[in-house]
């Protein structure tokens, strides 16, 4: 028979097993219903959700700082661009023959930027000198056989690649010579539009949604390379006006195919064009050349470097 001390201690060790038990089922809900462990809880959510606003708002504020130092260095670009092109509304008769355009010619009418007087001067004006060239968004138009020098020549001038005096043939032809007499409304229409799009930036993409050749020039341009500012697309299928406009592209630059890609307003080709820059890896010198102070930046991207030797891309 067990004495009486070891009862008592069996007795102890169940009352304590009993106890632990109890503690273990019941004192877990009560502790995460009480008033300081809620209080805890909350406390610690609320400090990771600000953590959390608090990084989304450093991002935001990064990103905007970025974006907002690549429009300043655009705006000045941009700005610097539009100073020398209004220097040379002041160039006339041997100025303007000493900057390479009006050959041939004791004057030349000077250049006029401004969108209100060019649709006035349209409106009241018929041209009677074939030799006269229509300025189109400050650009001179370029015969069909004017080919782009993509490389600077030995000898040449300063020519920082915006588009004005001096930076176009001599032998450029009328782009309404075919068309004597004061222009209509949709002419006067497709013209202001034309000179709006090619003030949306440097490099202009003129192409079709549905044509392969375009959407490889701007797979090229848009994806491989990362220029600043990006260049500007305008699809002729979707645009009022894109039938007229290819007709005012083809007088322009003598290509009426689509895509045709601008550099301030002259020419560099279609998508076999865009292709042979970059698998010859000109197509960087090509842009800074011609873009001039309007280009800010052009590089290629660095996942595209290893694929620059051939242009794969599926329609």
């Amino acid at each position: 028979m067990p004495s009486s001390r070891r009862l008592k201690v069996t007795g102890l060790i169940a009352l304590l097993t009993v106890l632990i038990i109890f503690y273990t089922t019941n004192g877990a809900k009560s502790t995460e219903n009480s008033p300081f462990y809620t209080r805890t809880v909350e406390a610690i959510k609320g400090r990771q959700e600000a953590d959390a606003r608090n990084n989304v708002i450093a991002e935001e504020r990064a990103r905007s700082d970025r974006v907002e130092k690549i429009q300043k260095e655009h705006d000045v670009a941009v700005s610097a661009a539009a100073a020398e092109e209004t220097d040379l509304v002041k160039l006339s008769g041997d100025a303007a023959k000493a900057a390479g355009v009006g050959a041939g010619r004791d004057k030349q009418r000077p250049l006029v930027e401004d969108l209100g007087e060019v649709a006035e001067d349209v409106k009241n004006t018929v041209l009677t000198d074939t030799d006269d060239v229509k300025p189109v968004a400050g650009r001179k138009t370029m015969s069909k056989g004017d080919k782009v020098v993509q490389t600077k020549p030995e000898g040449a001038s300063n020519d920082d690649g915006v588009a004005k005096v001096g930076n176009v043939a001599a032998k450029a032809s009328n782009a309404l010579q075919d068309k004597p007499g004061p222009e209509t409304e949709e002419e006067h229409a497709v013209e202001s539009e034309l000179n709006d799009i090619l003030k949306k930036g440097p490099i202009i993409i003129f192409s079709k949604s549905y044509c392969p050749h375009s959407k490889k020039a701007k797979h090229i341009l848009l994806d491989l390379y990362s220029i600043t500012p990006p260049p500007y697309v305008v699809e002729l299928d979707q645009h009022d006006l894109g039938p007229g406009l290819q007709a005012a592209l083809n007088k322009m630059t003598g290509r009426r195919t689509v895509p045709n890609v601008l550099i301030n307003g002259k020419s560099i080709g279609g998508g076999d064009d865009i292709a042979a820059l970059h698998t010859e890896g000109k197509m960087v010198e090509t842009v800074s050349s011609m873009g001039g102070k309007r280009v800010v930046e052009v590089k290629l991207k660095e996942e595209a470097e290893a694929g620059r030797t051939e242009v794969k891309f599926k329609a």
